[in-house]
């Protein structure tokens, strides 16, 4: 992860490295979050996780299309699902001319776990292809956008340090544009 916007890098910022790779229907995620102290006071799912503590999010679309998944997951379980039929409606929800909660979805549509080793957050996740592909779609040959932030609370007092596997010009992880472009290919063996 980096923090592209900044001229360097904030002196609490800590690594984070996230792996991505594919297996039938579903797109898999592996993250790996140095993190001094874990913290949230989430009590639920669908709460806007990343202004209650620790955040994890994942971006997904299809790099011919506009619509796209943003997934949270904080250190306790919880969880928040947008589903972003089109790029514009983010902005218009910042500007107060549609609500958030028509974009939220109640039901788990990704799995994922987490667990700490000393000071490092692990999160792996499975998305269905179905929740950002049009159905009886596969990834196989399939160009999608992806992009991984981070909140990372030191506490409830101070602010977060942000950061994101995007180059963003300007710290705003729903800039699309500049999301890595993920081809999903077989990986082919010559054993």
């Amino acid at each position: 992860m980096q923090q592209a916007w900044r001229e360097q890098a904030e002196e609490k910022f800590r690594s984070a490295f996230v792996q991505i790779g594919w297996s039938g229907d579903n797109f898999l995620i592996f993250g790996q979050l140095t993190d001094d102290l874990l913290y949230t006071s989430s009590t639920e799912d669908n709460q806007i996780l990343c202004t209650y503590g620790d955040a994890f999010e994942i971006f997904l679309g299809d790099a011919s299309g506009h619509g796209y998944v943003e997934f949270h997951i904080a250190p306790n379980g919880k969880r928040l699902q947008l589903l972003w039929p089109d790029g514009e409606l983010y902005q218009k929800v910042g500007r107060k001319e549609a609500t958030l909660s028509s974009f939220l979805v109640d039901q788990p549509i990704f799995d994922f776990s987490q667990w700490t080793e000393g000071d490092i957050w692990c999160i792996c996740a499975s998305v269905p292809v179905a929740t950002f592909l049009p159905p009886e779609t596969t990834l196989e040959g399939r160009t999608l956008r992806a992009s991984f932030s981070r909140y990372d609370y030191s506490s409830a007092a101070e602010p977060p340090v942000l950061s994101s596997t995007s180059p963003h010009a300007v710290l705003s992880f729903h800039r699309q544009q500049e999301w890595a472009e993920v081809q999903c290919q077989h990986a082919h063996s010559n054993l």
